[in-house]
């Protein structure tokens, strides 16, 4: 007698959804790069646009995606709506990507931030890149207790997590003299200090190098502060559309999901937005530059070294909430892609207590690999380079199936049709061609392990693709 395969649980709700996704964005991203953009950009009110530039760009990007994904209540997230709009080849592109790249680049920076945070609180004792791998670990045991453990889990650690970043909020904006906005307007040559050494290895903490020797002088380093500090800001916001890889597990997910990703993505750009100005009342940007905890340094400098500690303990809470979320998402991202013969069909059995538990073996070597390096500045550069670039691909997906696909159900609109969604294409666009002017070398990396996944997703599709099937 064959068992019958078992399926995923709708067990979501709006609020678990908006769990996930301030879970997953509220975590490494505002506590790790602050200092990284200081360097880059050197300038308060610079520092303060780019977040915000960040936030309507993740906006623009969730209303398409909030559409695609009402429509398309698959699991899988990106990958399904790369695959029903360009067909199996794409969604090949798009699910590896973010399974090798853009959230396995991602979780594995996040554990190497946890291990610098963990050796902080020991004195600088521990090596980071073994922490890192431990700590991937530790998730890896979480998730086999199933959704439910894990959901509960992030829960909590997420409103820890609010409570937390508005109070760091509070204090700083409250008991600081607002000394980065009253410090020279451009310290250390002007914006893009800190860009040249940040190419060569050095990082932001090597900021008095103005990177003015490429074409173009002074563009040319605004351009470079701009596209290092760009990357930095997209990878703290990276995320907000998590919870549409969950779309089989949400009840009610035509109306729930649009709620979710739109709640999710304006909530984070508001305390993004009030972090940034708690860190420029008590620092100036030359003092946040190179810095691996502003949230640190800046209750340090208003109210000890006491307080300093307590906020690296809550920047651990915060940091555990938001890699969490990608050992909740990833294992669905391969069971969408095993489901449609995309991936080995090993990844789409679920255990009892509903995990895809092939997958999350998988995802769990291979972030535990990747933070093994210890290299944080490098994972987020080389992640943003490609998932911008297949993100790009995948909003045009919009489009095509608005042409294609008139008849599906759609219970969300995106308002401003055509308009706002192009306005939308065209910042990628944009910020894809800085990217790939100013870092040249890290877009042949990029360029080379997309090109990688096109060949490998053609010899898959051809062979052992399920055809897409219409979807009313």
């Amino acid at each position: 007698m064959h068992e019958r395969p078992r399926s995923l649980r709708r067990v979501l709700r709006i609020r678990d959804g908006l769990a996930v996704t301030v879970g997953i964005v509220i975590g490494a991203g505002i506590l790790r790069t602050p200092g990284l953009i200081a360097g880059y950009l050197g300038d308060a009110w610079l520092i303060l646009v780019v977040w915000f530039v960040g936030g309507v760009v993740a906006g623009l990007s969730t209303l398409l995606l909030s559409e695609m994904a009402a429509a398309l209540p698959e699991a899988g997230g990106k990958y399904v709506y790369a695959r029903h709009a360009w067909g199996p080849l794409m969604g090949f592109v798009a699910g590896w990507s973010e399974l090798l790249v853009s959230r396995g680049f991602s979780s594995a920076a996040k554990a190497v931030v946890i291990a610098e945070y963990i050796r902080i609180l020991a004195g600088g004792r521990g090596n980071v890149p073994i922490l890192a791998g431990a700590v991937v670990l530790a998730f890896f045991f979480l998730h086999t207790r199933g959704l439910k453990a894990s959901t509960v889990f992030q829960n909590v650690t997420t409103a820890v997590k609010v409570v937390v970043i508005v109070l760091i909020a509070a204090a700083g904006i409250w008991a600081g003299d607002m000394a980065g906005f009253h410090a020279s307007s451009i310290f250390a040559g002007g914006a893009g200090a800190g860009a040249g050494a940040a190419l060569s290895g050095g990082g932001a903490a090597g900021g008095a190098v103005a990177a003015t020797g490429g074409p173009g002088g002074g563009l040319f380093a605004g351009l470079l502060g701009f596209a290092l500090a760009y990357q930095a800001v997209a990878f703290a916001y990276y995320g907000w559309e998590d919870a549409a890889k969950m779309a089989e597990e949400v009840k009610d997910p035509g109306s729930a999901l649009p709620k979710i990703l739109l709640g999710g993505a304006v909530a984070v750009m508001i305390l993004y937005l009030l972090m940034n100005v708690a860190f420029l009342a008590a620092l100036t940007p030359e003092e946040m530059a190179g810095s691996p905890l502003v949230a640190k340094d800046a209750i340090d400098d208003v109210f000890g070294g006491l307080a300093g500690t307590v906020v690296t303990v809550a920047s651990l809470l915060i940091l555990v909430s938001s890699a969490n979320v990608n050992f909740l998402g990833l294992p669905r991202v391969a069971y969408g892609l095993s489901k449609h013969g995309l991936a080995p069909k090993a990844f789409a059995r679920v255990d009892g207590r509903g995990t895809p538990r092939n997958a999350l073996y998988f995802i769990t070597a291979w972030i535990g690999a990747l933070a093994l390096s210890g290299a944080f500045e490098f994972l987020i550069r080389f992640m943003m380079m490609v998932a911008i670039s297949v993100d790009t691909m995948v909003l045009l997906g919009y489009f095509r199936l608005r042409r294609t696909r008139p008849e599906l159900f759609r219970p969300f609109r995106v308002p401003g049709h055509p308009w706002i969604p192009a306005l939308t294409i065209v910042l990628y666009v944009a910020i894809v061609a800085i990217l790939v002017g100013t870092q040249p070398m890290l877009a042949v990396g990029g360029s080379s392990m997309i090109a990688a996944l096109v060949v490998a997703g053609w010899i898959v599709a051809r062979r052992f693709a399920v055809p897409v099937e219409p979807r009313e």
